[in-house]
């Protein structure tokens, strides 16, 4: 293809760079994902945006896979890793799954595919148009789009007198991309919170240090007169803006970030990535939205950057292509949902949800999110102790089921180990608070669980033994602010260590046991059990919990609708791919000691790992 193809590809890997500090040092991570669209470019987790140009993709993964590859070691380790036959029956099960899933969902669709326009690849095109916006005064860069799919349309700098206090960016919709024809035009899109425009969001970054009451108090009062409701509202969002600065240390130094999402329902608030909660008022979300974008905003920059940014005729086009992609996704929604004459609507999950709140276990001060990533709730924290020692804080999540049988220690013990149709896993997380070498913990966590459990003493051996590997793969120490996970279900364990999954422990009543070593009578942890009963015994948690089991319930009944076949003749495809993933491996590439997960979050797998050389010097794994 053609030259320029090869710059734009050059262009964004320089501006991914230029956008940490200019210097890919050790450490850095690059991805690139190779597709018939072209090469979509990452730099440290950020996307940087799409190369879309045909065949670009194959020629990036000729790279690397060539006969002349840059790294003959990667090709070595993708062949020698999946040429064993125990790795090739693993990879026949997963395609074998792979096709399973999908001729599930072509059973499903009324329409063939080459009717319908291919719309992920249109929007992937249109958005690798969208640049970060670098806020001038403050020199702090904001990404094209968020991950819940807004998009950035300006950005500005908060100045009290000449002192600069953050960097603030606007986030929208679509629609309100095509509003900005006017500083009044977009005031009225991005505080509407119709069908179109459900939310606006703004991300502040500070370039000025404040204590928690200090930047807590000036946003509530720069709220106050715009806001008809109860001062009260404003105190409560005043003081999760204050909750999230002390678990930092009580002070919103430079770099620390708040986002605030406004909806019709108000205002939810998140500093430094740690969602704190919900002011779920009416009118409170248009009157934050207001502190930025009415006639007295407090950034004017903001409003000026949005009209630069959007004004354009080449901006304006692109505004107009994502809101007929919108619209297009919209009318598919519609022609699958249920007449509203047929549906008695309750609550949304995600107005559910945004009740729940995270907890902070006491004794150590560590605080844990109120859900999961995989759907389940957290029920209550608690600590471990040996004597006076704090070994570690551990949290259990579970499914709603669990949360409305919370009331007393025995029934919470009885659904969270069941592993049903409504309680299918339960998760437990730790944080340690007190450093312990790998086979310390491990073997603390297996003398736990042995006198709880049936089976073999081989099979906790097996846990153990994951959870000896996850450590030595992180220098052998547990130290304070390591991370465990444990998913128990009636499969097993599976455990992760600080993010990376080891694998799992595949026997059957282990989850249970498991289970039963932090809420059967002799808990390792009362305070846990203390803390899930006292949490969801209150009148107002029981309401939040029985919600939650109804929107799971009315989830499910829909799903089943669908189904042509019961659920008895079909087999548990999760159960099966979780056992077909538990035996896969991370790879330490062996010349540079990197290592890597055996699973990418999107479903890909590893192949291999190998080492980029220019001449005796290791450039990169």
């Amino acid at each position: 293809g053609a030259a320029a193809d090869i710059g734009r590809l050059e262009s964004l890997i320089v501006e991914g760079v230029n956008a940490i500090g200019g210097q890919a040092t050790k450490g850095t991570t690059f991805r690139f994902d190779c597709s018939v669209e072209g090469v979509a470019v990452s730099v440290n987790g950020a996307e940087q945006g799409m190369a879309a140009f045909n065949s670009l993709g194959s020629a990036f993964v000729d790279v690397f896979v060539d006969g002349n590859t840059v790294s003959p070691t990667l090709v070595d380790s993708c062949v020698s890793t999946w040429s064993t036959d125990e790795n090739k029956s693993v990879a026949v099960s997963l395609v074998e799954l792979a096709k399973f899933v999908g001729e599930s969902s072509q059973a499903y669709s009324e329409e063939s595919t080459e009717d319908k326009p291919d719309k992920v690849a249109m929007r992937r095109e249109l958005e690798s148009q969208l640049k970060p916006i670098q806020e001038y005064a403050t020199s702090v860069k904001f990404n094209p789009k968020l991950e819940d799919g807004l998009y950035l349309v300006g950005a500005g700098v908060r100045k009290k007198s000449v002192v600069k206090v953050y960097a603030v960016a606007l986030y929208s919709s679509a629609s309100v991309l095509n509003s900005v024809s006017s500083p009044a035009a977009l005031h009225t899109a991005a505080r509407s919170f119709d069908a179109s425009t459900p939310l606006t969001s703004f991300v502040l970054e500070m370039v000025y240090s404040a204590s928690a009451e200090k930047i807590g108090g000036a946003i509530a009062d720069s709220v106050k007169p715009r806001y008809d409701g109860s001062a009260s509202d404003i105190d409560v969002l005043e003081s999760l803006i204050v909750e999230g600065v002390n678990k930092r240390g009580g002070q919103a130094s430079k770099g620390t970030t708040f986002r605030f999402d406004c909806s019709e329902e108000g205002v939810t608030v998140t500093v430094d990535g740690s969602v704190q909660g919900a002011a779920n008022f009416t009118g409170l979300g248009s009157a934050f939205v207001d502190v930025f974008l009415d006639e007295n905003a407090v950034s004017p920059t903001l409003v000026s950057s949005c009209m630069d940014s959007w004004s354009n005729p080449q901006a304006q086009t692109t505004a107009a292509s994502l809101l007929e992609m919108d619209e297009l996704d919209d009318d598919e929604s519609t022609d699958e949902q249920v007449s509203d004459e047929e549906v008695d609507e309750g609550p949304s999950l995600e107005e559910v949800e945004s009740q729940l709140q995270p907890i902070q276990e006491y004794a150590t001060g560590i605080m844990f999110t109120p859900t999961l990533d995989n759907g389940l709730y957290l029920v209550g924290a608690g600590v471990r102790k040996k004597s006076v020692i704090k070994v570690y804080a551990v949290a259990m999540y579970s499914t709603p089921n669990v949360l409305a049988s919370a009331t007393s220690s025995t029934t919470l013990r009885d659904a969270a180990r069941t592993f049903d149709s409504t309680s299918s896993m339960t998760t437990f997380v730790l944080e340690m608070v007190y450093s312990a070498g790998a086979e310390k913990i491990a073997g603390a966590i297996a003398e736990s669980v042995k006198p709880r459990y049936d089976g073999a003493a081989a099979d906790i051996g097996r846990l153990e033994s994951l959870i000896v590997e996850g450590v030595n793969a992180i220098g052998g120490q547990a130290t304070k602010g390591t991370t465990f996970r444990f998913d128990c279900s009636v499969e097993g364990v599976a455990v992760s260590v600080n993010g990376a999954e080891q694998g799992m422990a595949a026997f059957n009543s282990l989850g249970s046991a498991f289970v039963d070593v932090f809420v059967d009578g002799n808990t390792v942890s009362p305070t846990l059990v203390d803390s899930c009963v006292s949490t969801w015994s209150t009148d107002e948690n029981k309401s939040v919990a029985v919600s939650l089991v109804e929107l799971a319930k009315f989830v499910g009944e829909s799903s089943q609708a669908y189904s042509e076949e019961s659920t008895e003749d079909k087999p548990d495809k999760v159960a099966m791919r979780r056992e077909l993933e538990s035996q896969l491996k991370p790879i330490q590439e062996y010349a540079t000691s990197v290592k890597f997960n055996p699973k990418l979050e999107d479903g890909l797998y590893l192949v291999g790992a190998g080492v980029r050389k220019k001449s005796v010097v290791k450039v990169y794994a």
